[in-house]
């Protein structure tokens, strides 16, 4: 791609890439909170109550996906 003369015109250029970016991340970001929702509802995770789940995503979060894993699989 060749690099614009006018610094104008590389903002503008810029400011439109940006937007497009920014749009395809929102789309995306549906999709992901789609499909772990789809996930959920497939373990059963829907009985459990919205602010138990936050709770425990964010303790295995904090001490890290494996060890959360770690400790509550069977052995």
């Amino acid at each position: 791609m060749a690099r614009p003369r006018n610094p104008r015109t590389a903002l503008l250029r810029l400011r439109e890439q940006r937007a497009l970016l920014d749009e395809k991340e929102a789309k995306l970001r549906l999709q992901a909170a789609q499909e772990l929702g789809t996930m959920l509802l497939d373990c059963g995770a829907d009985t459990i109550e919205p602010s138990q789940l936050k709770r425990l995503v964010t303790c295995a979060l904090d001490r890290g996906i494996e060890v959360a894993i770690e400790r509550i699989a069977p052995n």
